[in-house]
């Protein structure tokens, strides 16, 4: 029972941790982010094979001080350049820069692949690739190659504004109908004006501008 419970609050623990150090340290992956997971890990493991229990607290919690250290650092130039490196441009107008490309220890193969993930199968269609300190590489096509958009076409479009959640699984998402500005009897009433109850709709949302309600009914 004992290890049940050790087990538990590690994992709890660690989940906390994760929250503490930011969204960023899942989606971007730097490389300080990547270095902290993995002592975070390796620390939280311990106690499960020892009984050193509160001293691996201590150990989390300066990890999570330097890692966070660490995060109001990088937003200084200088830290920001130490921590994360710059940006290296793998292609420009159209070209494969080879020394570029060696330095980043990426094979021509890799980079190909990363284009056609990204729908450019031609390198000719790209004007410039660049890699990011975080490891993505971003790419800016040649302007013959640009997606067309609606501005591109004049055709004018209304902006319905982002669409919130109000009803998912059957239950009713009261703060965010208050980010809408309305209330729940709001929309109470906007489900009996259609015969609905709440519990008969899967997923149900608001465009915030539009105010206009969008709804999958259960089947």
């Amino acid at each position: 029972m004992f290890l049940i419970l050790k087990i538990l609050s590690l994992y709890l623990i660690t989940i906390m941790i994760m929250r503490l150090m930011g969204k960023s340290t899942i989606i971007q992956m730097t490389p300080y982010d990547l270095v902290a997971i993995i002592i975070v890990g390796t620390v939280a493991s311990e106690p499960l094979i020892s009984t050193e229990f509160l001293p691996t607290l201590a150990a989390l919690a300066i990890l999570v001080a330097l890692h966070i250290l660490f995060s109001y650092l990088t937003l200084n130039q200088i830290g920001n350049r130490f921590f994360l490196g710059e940006p290296t441009m793998l292609i420009k107008n159209g070209e494969i820069l080879e020394d570029n490309l060696e330095k980043s220890h990426l094979s021509i193969s890799q980079l190909l692949s990363i284009l056609r993930s990204k729908g450019y199968p031609k390198i000719a269609d790209v004007d410039y690739a660049i890699l990011e300190p975080i490891g993505e590489v971003s790419i800016i096509p040649k302007v013959a190659n640009t997606p067309v958009t609606v501005e591109h076409l004049n055709i004018p479009i209304q902006d319905e504004g982002l669409p919130i959640a109000v009803i998912v699984d059957g239950r009713i998402q009261e703060r965010n109908i208050q980010l809408l500005g309305q209330t729940k009897d709001w929309l109470l009433e906007q489900l009996r004006q259609n015969n609905l109850n709440e519990k008969d709709i899967m997923y149900a949302y608001v465009n915030e501008k539009s105010k206009k309600l969008n709804i999958n009914r259960r089947r």
